[in-house]
């Protein structure tokens, strides 16, 4: 399948009222390309998502011909997840990449099956995320991206533990944290899970 060109992505994110006009987001967008793990805080946490998503898109466009995901979220709610859901099928149109969610109001056979079956991005809550992880129902060899988004509000509905012992066997990949605030939480987070991360802020 081609791939689809830098210009319809901005198109898709036009289409969507998205745009990438902040230094904070054309940071995070061009970060994702040159690698290396980030903490950005910013007071539009979204948005700076959406950016980091784009950045995604533009570099895997592809679907996976495994079951594996290449990009994996973490998010503090089932809101949450299904808000991010809703904005990665506005940008990724036209890719055909396959996506999951995992939290702890679905079912869980069903939510297995679904990863079973593959999924380029899967996004879920930290507790549903590490039960499928240690169940073996995660397959994390080909991961590229992990991202931890609202990550204080993600340890508190869960534990910085749930979050890092998954990380404790990913490949070798970039991951980011995304939050508003630069909380206790988020700061043991960061100390756990990143290695030698670049940090970047919108705060004045």
């Amino acid at each position: 399948m081609p791939k689809i060109k830098f210009e319809q992505l901005i198109e898709n994110l036009t289409l969507n009222q998205i745009s990438l006009e902040t230094e904070i987001q054309s940071f995070c967008f061009s970060k994702v390309k040159s690698g290396g793990d980030v903490i950005a805080l910013s007071t539009d946490t979204e948005n700076t998502l959406i950016s980091v998503l784009a950045g995604m898109v533009e570099v895997l466009q592809i679907p996976a011909e495994d079951d594996a995901p290449r990009i994996l979220i973490v998010a503090p709610s089932k809101d949450i997840c299904l808000w991010i859901e809703s904005m990665w099928l506005k940008i990724s149109k036209r890719t055909q990449m396959i996506h999951t969610l995992v939290f702890e109001q679905g079912d869980k056979v069903k939510q297995r099956i679904a990863l079973f079956n593959g999924a380029d991005i899967v996004i879920g809550t930290p507790k549903r995320l590490n039960e499928m992880y240690f169940q073996n129902g995660l397959n994390i060899n080909k991961l590229k991206y992990f991202i931890v988004f609202e990550a204080e509000k993600c340890v508190k509905a869960s534990s910085v533990i749930h979050i890092a012992r998954m990380t404790d066997s990913f490949p070798k990949c970039q991951k980011w944290i995304i939050d508003s605030v630069e909380g206790k939480n988020t700061i043991k987070l960061a100390e756990n899970i990143l290695e030698n991360p670049t940090e970047i802020n919108d705060f004045e």
